[in-house]
């Protein structure tokens, strides 16, 4: 009986023989697709500043309920802003990986 890392091996083995050209990327693209994750990276770290310069903003001005609120919408805003960003990137990383085909 095989182990289940023998057979996670063999799985593995038999994607990368079937592997698709386009999976293989030469360095310029692992380039270009590194500084579109950074680019990303950096994205999201700034829209995490606006958001907590906001918060430091409405604590300030806002005190109890209200400024739960106000910190609970602005943080699903984050959110949104980072999956929107997340789905620019990787849109970005297919339409390079595709280049190769």
């Amino acid at each position: 009986m095989k182990s289940a890392l023998e057979i996670a091996l063999e799985k593995s083995a038999k994607l990368m023989e079937g592997e698709p050209a386009q999976a293989r990327l030469t360095d310029e693209q692992r380039a270009k697709i590194a500084a579109i994750e950074q680019e990303y990276r950096a994205k999201a770290a700034e829209q995490e500043i606006m958001v907590e310069s906001k918060i430091k903003t409405v604590a300030l001005q806002a005190t109890g309920r209200e400024f739960s609120e106000q910190v609970m919408l602005l943080r699903e805003q984050l959110t949104q802003e980072k999956m929107k960003l997340e789905e620019e990137k990787q849109a970005r990383i297919q339409a390079i990986r595709e280049s190769n085909a």
